[in-house]
């Protein structure tokens, strides 16, 4: 018998093992998930002035959340906010050089996380499992709405 939950259980468990070794993992500990969020965002945007407004509606969150999260992203020394000539009431938000070298640590992670995940693997079979794992999230979320419907604690 087949256990594909299994195999996948253990997959993402060696997964999440080894990036706790990488360098930026060990450098990331004062980061959230939303922080690394809103570090990639500055960085993709550091051609333009960006400003809370800016992050409040591309992340669709509220005024405070977003004031706390910068507040805390500030005092990691992650970004700093700088007054705009054309009215000093308005902070741009700018990535210190702390959050730009943790961002390309990131990134060089990733790639060579990627990089190692693929080896010896051919690129079709790689097409095969991206579309097989996309079918099981597919699988989850119909077999999730339609038949794991709790009811009085057991399930139908």
């Amino acid at each position: 018998m087949r256990h594909l939950g299994l195999e996948i259980h253990r997959l993402e468990k060696m997964m999440a093992r080894r990036r706790g070794y990488s360098a930026a993992h060990q450098d990331a500990d004062c980061l959230t998930g939303m922080h690394g969020y809103l570090i990639r965002y500055l960085y993709e945007n550091r051609g333009r002035d960006v400003f809370q407004r800016d992050i409040e509606k591309a992340f669709s969150i509220s005024r405070s959340t977003v004031t706390v999260t910068l507040q805390l992203m500030e005092k990691n020394g992650l970004i700093c906010r700088e007054s705009v000539a054309q009215d000093a009431r308005l902070k741009r938000i700018v990535l210190t050089q702390k959050a730009v070298d943790l961002h390309r640590q990131i990134e060089e992670d990733i790639a060579g996380f990627e990089e190692m995940l693929a080896q010896g693997i051919p690129d079709e079979d790689q097409e095969t499992f991206l579309r097989v794992a996309q079918k099981m999230r597919e699988n989850l979320g119909d077999d999730i709405s339609q038949k794991w419907t709790c009811k009085g604690g057991n399930s139908e």
